[in-house]
């Protein structure tokens, strides 16, 4: 296993988001060049050696990611503005007006997949190849429940199953 820099989120008790991969071959520098994205661990298909110098033999690539946080330029405004002011410029018109109605987490989730729309094909190889690709939504606080609608239909274009931990 590969471990990365990753950052500890700045409160434990917000939402974060990762991208996780399994995959029967491909090489983990690949899916990191592709996306764009430093994962947080990897370990490649076929025999491996440990940091403790075990030989393993994985029968899959894994490869798992945080997704970065959004910021927004004036963290002490309420949620919606700063969605409508800070990133309208950056969303097509049509992008724009699904987030108006959505749930928060909704427009968390449609805002992070943002950056995938144009892995489309990347993701449809993963799947067509005996892959997977999940986005998983770690909750920080167990009783916090997050309400996902709009994203769901997004997530399913894409070809990404979701996981809620």
């Amino acid at each position: 296993m590969k471990p990365s820099r990753s950052q500890q989120p700045e409160h434990a008790e917000e939402l974060q988001f990762f991208i996780r991969i399994k995959h029967p071959s491909i090489d983990p520098a690949e899916i990191t060049r592709l996306l764009d994205v430093e994962p947080e661990q990897t370990v490649a298909a076929g025999p491996n050696m440990s940091s403790a110098g075990v030989r393993r033999l994985h029968n899959e690539t894994y490869w798992i990611a945080r997704l970065p946080s959004i910021a927004t330029a004036d963290p002490s405004r309420h949620f919606r503005e700063n969605l409508l002011e800070d990133f309208a410029p950056m969303l097509a018109k049509d992008e724009l007006v699904g987030l108006i109605g959505a749930s928060e987490h909704d427009a968390l989730v449609l805002l992070r997949l943002k950056r995938f729309d144009a892995k489309q094909d990347f993701f449809d190889r993963i799947n067509r190849e005996g892959g997977s690709v999940t986005l998983i939504v770690d909750r920080g606080e167990p009783h916090q429940p997050v309400v996902l609608k709009r994203a769901l239909q997004k997530l399913s274009a894409l070809g990404i199953a979701l996981e809620i931990d």
